[in-house]
């Protein structure tokens, strides 16, 4: 095995993202979720994997019963295969078992060991996201460094901002050559939400002379709520709400769609 995958997942069959934040609470799972699901839909092989290992969510927001977790597989347990289980839309999930918290230390070992079961799978999937715990403690910064690009979610929340700056800053200082992406989410408006990237670009510019990439914007909506409540992803239960068509223009950005082929591709 050559030296860069030993330390990520890169391969001409998949494009890893790790989906992250500084702070709980800014709804980062659920744009996992739902983003896995638009991607979906538009004809990729997704998996999703939840890794954030103390507090697994997304079992519950998609109501996927997983036979076998994660723990297991870095238990050796059950194998990486067994562990795949169908999600919403087609998406395939793998579960870290909601509640476990047992492995919410996971040492170096651990993680070298997930990373090589994960390289097993790396040309069966178009996307992999990884939806890893919030904050910059060492099993999170694993995960993160696992992926090719990071997506940082963040709300107008000052404690969002400055803890997302945070992980920039870790980011930058440890592995400059990772692309980082920032998802603004639960904005009052788009013209609010382009205003504070402008202002967290601005930051990251000055202090660590560096950019970010600005992916989008995700409204607030109280039918997001809703949807978590039925645990029903929202690409189901309102496939068609603000903050469902918001996310559709957040995959275009990803993918780089020309805006001619956008409508066609991410509207089945």
């Amino acid at each position: 095995m050559n030296m860069e995958k030993q330390n990520n997942l890169k391969s001409p069959g998949a494009k890893v993202y790790a989906i992250t934040s500084g702070k709980g609470g800014v709804g980062k799972t659920s744009i996992a979720v739902n983003l896995s699901i638009v991607m979906s839909k538009a004809g990729l092989k997704v998996l999703l994997i939840d890794a954030d290992m103390g507090l697994a969510n997304i079992d519950l927001m998609t109501g996927v019963s997983a036979v076998h977790t994660i723990e297991e597989v870095i238990d050796g347990k059950a194998s990486i295969f067994d562990a795949l289980a169908e999600g919403p839309e087609g998406v395939t999930v793998l579960s870290a078992g909601s509640g476990s918290g047992r492995i919410s230390d996971v040492d170096g070992h651990r993680v070298k060991k997930f990373r090589n079961e994960l390289l097993k799978l790396e040309n069966a999937f178009d996307i992999i996201f990884i939806d890893t715990g919030a904050g910059i403690s060492a099993n999170v910064v694993d995960f993160i460094f696992m992926a090719n690009e990071v997506l940082v979610v963040m709300t107008a929340e000052p404690t969002a901002f400055a803890d997302a700056y945070a992980i920039v800053k870790l980011i930058s200082n440890e592995k400059p050559e990772l692309n980082v992406g920032i998802i603004i989410n639960m904005g009052k408006n788009e013209k609010e939400s382009d205003l504070l990237y402008e202002r967290f670009n601005e930051i990251v510019r000055r202090f660590l002379r560096s950019e970010i990439l600005f992916h989008g914007s995700v409204p607030r909506d109280k039918i997001v709520t809703e949807a978590i409540m039925r645990q029903t992803p929202l690409a189901v239960y309102a496939d068609k709400s603000a903050p469902m068509k918001s996310l559709r223009v957040i995959a275009r950005n990803m993918l780089g769609i020309e805006k001619t082929k956008q409508k066609t591709i991410f509207n089945r």
